[in-house]
């Protein structure tokens, strides 16, 4: 906010600035402006630097040989989080080295939800939506759970950056990690197809013990077809089943926000409307808890271009990755984090 109070007062001196002839001064304008970019990189790159200095907290953080339970409930990304043991076994599982990063805390977040409703074991089932390149699929498989991995018709989204920049399931190439399982687990257990999250097919219905999608849902078109989406999300699952979907919270605002728009971001009011959705049809949402953590790095917003793309991590850069702080960030002006949704499926057939 005192960045905010800094620029407002800013602009008004600028106002008051007039040439002789009562016209703004536009050369005061540019004074002052001409050096916002610069401020942007200093920014950038002290919070970078901030996440490098403390990288080496992350890895001598003790790593189990088990998981262990957590009872996570619905909640945003921490950086008390990722100084956690359980983000650090599930950086383990995916064989991936701890780093300052919130696409790496969506699925430590995921498969911690999981363990914790016990989920993650031989014999289970489950469906992704929205996959990408996302390493799950390959991990399931490693573990014995059949997985369907879905995404949109690759005519639908071609030139809408999705391809581009890793996030579409184009096949069941995508989601093939060869360091996560081998490929004849994969074939037997990891099968694709598509399907559009806002018109999911009757014929998968009732069919998985768990479902799931990594920052998917604000990709819908608006705010309410995300929330449908998750209560939709539901009915692919078998009763007592569990629903895991992590997405865009703005967390500063408390009304205005971007809907009806490619990527929409979510309010805590809408986290509790949805919450008080579920519960009255007789699901179970863990939380919300809205705390967004009070570290240091839970302070830093990092501001576009981000040098790993849009805040995403492709399959070829997990091994190469040079962007560390990067667990909050501003969308369209809006400070933002990812936000993870879970509930449980109401225990009973119909």
């Amino acid at each position: 906010m005192g960045a905010f109070t800094t620029v407002s007062r800013l602009l008004r001196e600028l106002n008051r600035m007039r040439s002789s002839d009562g016209r703004p001064d536009m050369r005061q304008l540019f004074l002052h402006m001409r050096d916002i970019e610069i401020m942007k990189l200093n920014m950038k790159n002290l919070g970078y630097q901030l996440g490098r200095t403390m990288q080496p907290y992350l890895d001598n953080i003790e790593c189990a040989d088990q998981p262990a339970r957590w009872n996570l409930v619905s909640k945003a990304c921490t950086q008390d989080d990722v100084e956690s043991s359980w983000f650090r076994y599930w950086c383990k599982e995916l064989k991936i080295a701890p780093f300052y990063h919130r696409k790496l805390w969506e699925f430590a977040f995921l498969l911690q939800s999981l363990y914790d409703q016990d989920s993650l074991v031989p014999g289970k089932s489950g469906i992704g939506f929205g996959c990408g390149e996302e390493p799950l699929a390959s991990y399931f498989a490693s573990k014995g759970i059949d997985v369907l991995v879905t995404d949109l018709e690759l005519e639908r989204v071609r030139g809408a950056g999705w391809v581009e920049t890793g996030q579409h399931a184009s096949s069941l190439e995508s989601s093939y990690h060869s360091e996560l399982c081998s490929r004849e687990l994969f074939n037997r257990h990891v099968r694709h197809a598509y399907v559009d999250m806002n018109a999911i097919p009757s014929e998968y219905h009732g069919g998985f013990d768990f479902c799931w999608s990594v920052c998917a849902m604000e990709h819908l078109g608006s705010i309410r077809q995300g929330l449908d989406f998750v209560n939709n999300s539901l009915k692919v699952l078998k009763p007592g089943g569990v629903a895991i979907h992590t997405t865009e919270y703005n967390y500063l605002s408390s009304e205005s926000t971007v809907d009806n728009m490619p990527t929409v971001l979510f309010l805590r009011r809408h986290f509790e409307e949805l919450a008080q959705r579920l519960n009255l049809a007789g699901h179970l949402c863990f939380g919300p808890s809205f705390e967004i953590g009070n570290g240091v790095l839970d302070r830093f917003i990092d501001l576009p271009p981000y040098s790993l793309g849009e805040g995403l991590i492709t399959k070829e850069q997990w091994s190469e990755v040079n962007q560390l702080a990067h667990l909050k960030l501003a969308i369209e002006g809006y400070a933002c984090t990812c936000f993870g949704i879970l509930v449980k499926k109401e225990n009973r057939a119909g």
